[in-house]
């Protein structure tokens, strides 16, 4: 074997005859570093020995994945398969020589040294085999990373959305508060004008729960705001949507209803708050609530329907409280 080779060179597979025979069937070509041997995606039909100088492969965007020194060759698979697309861009480093094997030279191997080719052919298929072992230990890696990232986006998802949640939420009552109810009663009026269905707004104020906070602390006023929330939430369906805007005001939407049954779902209400035991009762403080209502009409902004529940509920306090005023 030629001492310019390493003697751990890819040349080395070959025997001497071989080799000589390889020689004997290519056309040496001088290089210039920077010559562009082969380029990646086009079809090819040949091989290259580099017999002086280095070279490298670089694949799309310039990086590079391999080096190759005197006694390499590469393009094998082009030059037993013609037509077959190079898989990277090499490129020589540093002036060079490369011996080229085209078509003409696998015929002359063939008939001369058959068993040359049957080397390389024996190569190309090591060089495959671990080409699919690195493929498919690649897609194992990439969809292990993908697994991650989906878990961590999920992961992400659910603190967001926890989060959006405790955004929306009354922290007291558990009701939706201020927030939420002005992000959702704009959706729920486009839904009652779309599908032709009833929405009522009902405004409520809880009566004498001033002297509660007042004669008995705060503790038992929270206990009155979570006992009202509680009884929303229970009372309400899964399409209604009950919020505590602020101290002791809370606003019910009523969704696919008409007026009558909307009002009587909002004595019900009524009824429940005047019922529940607090404790203000031993002193004699009864908590009930006034309550405002009115249904949506047809394109209408959302001010003017919430301007005419409050219209209705000031209109029951000054009836004397505890009831249900209503304007259609």
């Amino acid at each position: 074997m030629d001492d310019r080779f390493p003697k751990d060179s890819p040349l080395h597979a070959f025997t001497d005859d071989e080799v000589t025979a390889i020689f004997a069937a290519g056309v040496r070509r001088p290089c210039a570093p920077g010559d562009v041997l082969v380029a990646e995606g086009e079809p090819g039909d040949s091989m290259f020995f580099l017999v002086e100088g280095h070279a490298e492969a670089r694949v799309q965007g310039g990086r590079a994945v391999r080096q190759y020194a005197p006694g390499s060759y590469f393009g094998e698979l082009s030059f037993i398969n013609p037509g077959h697309k190079r898989s990277a861009t090499i490129v020589t480093t540093s002036p060079a020589a490369v011996l080229v094997l085209d078509q003409t030279s696998i015929q002359s191997l063939l008939s001369s040294h058959p068993r040359a080719i049957f080397t390389l052919l024996r190569r190309t298929t090591a060089f495959l085999v671990d080409a699919e072992k690195n493929l498919v230990a690649d897609l194992r890696r990439q969809n292990q990373e993908l697994q991650d990232t989906i878990a961590r986006l999920d992961f992400t998802r659910r603190q967001l959305s926890a989060e959006e949640e405790r955004a929306r939420t009354d922290g007291l009552t558990g009701l939706f508060n201020r927030r939420a109810f002005d992000a959702e009663l704009p959706a729920f009026m486009q839904r009652a004008q779309a599908i032709g269905k009833g929405l009522a707004l009902i405004a409520m104020d809880l009566d004498h729960f001033k002297p509660v906070n007042d004669s008995m602390g705060h503790a038992a006023g929270d206990f009155v705001l979570k006992e009202v929330g509680r009884i929303l939430r229970e009372q309400v369906r899964r399409t209604d949507l009950p919020c505590r805007i602020g101290g002791d005001e809370f606003i019910v939407l009523l969704a696919d209803l008409d007026e009558m049954a909307a009002f009587k779902r909002a004595e019900a209400l009524r009824m429940a708050v005047g019922t529940f035991s607090h404790p203000g009762n031993e002193r004699g403080i009864r908590i009930t609530t006034t309550m405002g209502g009115t249904m949506y009409r047809p394109g209408e902004a959302v001010e003017a329907f919430m301007h005419r529940a409050d219209e209705a509920l000031y209109a029951a306090k000054r009836a004397g409280r505890n009831r249900v005023g209503w304007t259609s």
